[in-house]
């Protein structure tokens, strides 16, 4: 049974899909950033999913099922949720959190996704970006590829600071997809000195 509020769970309802419960394409390499780069720059997809419908990119992360799926359907036909999309309303019902469906919509429109727990960022990278000005924007410079910084924040898809940090950097910029409180910890170390990598701390 899928309850209809996650406020009030249906003691019958799967328990609420985490995105830490996940495995998802995550990049967690300066080599993987930068073969994807090259991949979009030739307009080719970076997900096999990318571009379906929602509910089938959650399917096939094994995150929902045909009968789930079928049930969000059905409640497209309900006067409270007829104008909501599958996601919204998969979170809604309690089904996914917020954070699931951010990443969905990213495989969906073919952004990024990035581990900074494991990817290497080198110096020359990260000072491309003031700590200050990466704390005010809660973003991260990850890369820079074919002309263009990724910066990682925590939802690139309402992203609104690419001609802020194009302004200071003279770089074409993408945002891609970080877990937000990957960023804060990043946001909470210091930069690096010159010559070395990563993070101190």
């Amino acid at each position: 049974m899928i309850n209809d509020n996650a406020n009030n769970p249906s003691p019958n309802a799967p328990p609420m899909a985490k995105a830490d419960s996940i495995s998802w394409p995550d990049i967690r390499t300066q080599s993987q950033l930068q073969k994807t780069s090259n991949i979009q720059l030739l307009g080719d997809h970076i997900y096999p999913s990318q571009g379906s419908r929602i509910g089938e990119i959650l399917k096939a992360l094994g995150v929902i099922d045909d009968k789930i799926l079928e049930g969000v359907e059905k409640r497209h036909h309900t006067k409270k949720a007829k104008d909501k999309p599958t996601g919204e309303l998969l979170v809604y019902m309690g089904i996914i959190e917020k954070e699931v469906l951010t990443r969905a919509l990213c495989i969906q429109a073919g952004v990024m996704m990035v581990d900074l727990n494991a990817i290497n960022i080198p110096y020359d990278f990260l000072k491309l970006v003031s700590n200050d000005n990466a704390r005010e924007k809660m973003a991260v410079p990850v890369g820079v590829y074919n002309g263009i910084l990724y910066i990682a924040v925590a939802d690139p898809l309402s992203f609104q600071d690419q001609h802020f940090f194009s302004f200071s950097t003279g770089l074409k910029i993408k945002p891609i997809l970080a877990p937000k409180s990957q960023i804060i910890t990043c946001l909470n170390t210091k930069w690096v000195d010159p010559g070395s990598e990563i993070w101190a701390g």
